[in-house]
C-alpha cells in the first residue's frame, strides 16, 4: 500500500486490502451503509462475507478527496471458498492440476496452512468476483435513489456504478 494511504478503524480486525472499491463522491450515504452491509454480510442473505474499510486520502493541492474509498479484502477460509467457487484449478500432490476444493484442501500441494496457498492475483480475482456477483434480493430500488431499480438477480454493482481497482 502506498505511503500516505491508511485504513480507517473499524469493528473488524485487521486485513490485507486486495481491492479498491471507489464510489462517487456524492454518493448518498444510505446508499454506501447498503451497499457496504451487502458486502460484509453473510452469504445465505445475499451478502459476499467479505471485509471493507473505508480508505482515507489526505487533501492535496486544495483538492477535495473522495471519501467514498473503499478497500475490500477477505479471511483466509472466505478466500478458499472463493477459490472453490471460482472453479480455481491448483496443483495436486500427485503433480496434476485440479479444480480447488475447500474439502481437499490439504491434498493440495504447498497447501499446509493455507497461507501463501493463494497468490495475491489470485486472491484479487476472488474477491472482484465476488463484488461482480452481488445481487439484488427483494429490493426495489438502491437506498436514496428511488429511480435507480433493482431486480431479483441482477447485478448490484452495475446499478451502483462501482469502480473497483486491483492493488
Amino acid at each position: 500500500m502506498q505511503l500516505g494511504l491508511s485504513v480507517s478503524d473499524s469493528d473488524v480486525s485487521s486485513f490485507t486490502p486486495l481491492v479498491v472499491l471507489e464510489l462517487a463522491d456524492d454518493t448518498k450515504a444510505e446508499a454506501i451503509t447498503w451497499l457496504l452491509n451487502r458486502i460484509r454480510g453473510k452469504q445465505q442473505n445475499g451478502g459476499a462475507e467479505l471485509l471493507v474499510d473505508q480508505l482515507l486520502f489526505p487533501a492535496q493541492d486544495g483538492q477535495k478527496s473522495n471519501p467514498n474509498v473503499f478497500v475490500v479484502g477477505s479471511t483466509l477460509q472466505r478466500l478458499l471458498k472463493g477459490a472453490e467457487d471460482v472453479g480455481l484449478f491448483k496443483e495436486f500432490q500427485d503433480g496434476t492440476m485440479r479444480g480447488f476444493t475447500y474439502a481437499n484442501r490439504e491434498s493440495f500441494k504447498d497447501f499446509y496452512d493455507g497461507e501463501g496457498f493463494l497468490s495475491d492475483a489470485e486472491c484479487q480475482y476472488i474477491i472482484k468476483h465476488e463484488l461482480d456477483t452481488l445481487r439484488a434480493k427483494n429490493e426495489e430500488h438502491v437506498p436514496g435513489y428511488p429511480k435507480v431499480k433493482l431486480y431479483p438477480g441482477k447485478s448490484v454493482g452495475k446499478c451502483m456504478s462501482i469502480t473497483s481497482c486491483i492493488r
